[in-house]
């Protein structure tokens, strides 16, 4: 079975913009069917959730509702069968961070790092410059991987 990294766009997507995308939600939320059926092995990271609550943070009228909404997505997500890797030590970052250089993105490039420890087949995300590491790691889309899993069911 294959393991793939979650990246905060997709997260994003899920819990706090499902209104705001609306085509791109119904993809996510197939995905998230089967990586709770566990057609697929997903996981994120401790950088993708804090993204994902600053985000809320951000976004909200004032920092009490931002914090309600922050802990909200960060639930919705820890109660799925995403595994939630922990944050890199200096040495993994050092040593790995070279393989992502090519990132136009350097705040990615812990995302590509913890996806490569932990053995992750590619990241699924809709950043389209994650394609600059595709040597290293395989890019998908949410639409793309359920279009490869229902292509495989019975």
């Amino acid at each position: 079975m294959s393991l793939f990294y979650l990246d905060t766009s997709v997260l994003l997507v899920y819990t706090l913009a499902s209104g705001k995308e609306p085509d791109r939600y119904a993809a996510v939320e197939q995905l998230f069917l089967h990586i709770d059926s566990a057609r697929v092995t997903a996981m994120t990271s401790f950088y993708a959730l804090h993204e994902l609550y600053l985000f809320a943070l951000e976004h909200a009228p004032d920092f009490e509702i931002g914090t309600a909404y922050g802990k909200d997505a960060m639930g919705r997500i820890l109660t799925t069968k995403v595994q939630v890797t922990p944050l890199l030590s200096r040495m993994e970052r050092k040593i790995n961070e070279r393989l992502f250089r090519k990132l136009p993105d350097a705040t990615d490039i812990p995302h590509a790092v913890s996806a490569k420890i932990w053995g992750c087949q590619g990241i699924i995300a809709y950043d389209e410059h994650f394609d600059a590491i595709t040597d290293v790691l395989e890019h998908v889309t949410p639409e793309q991987l359920v279009v490869q899993i229902d292509a495989h069911l019975p």
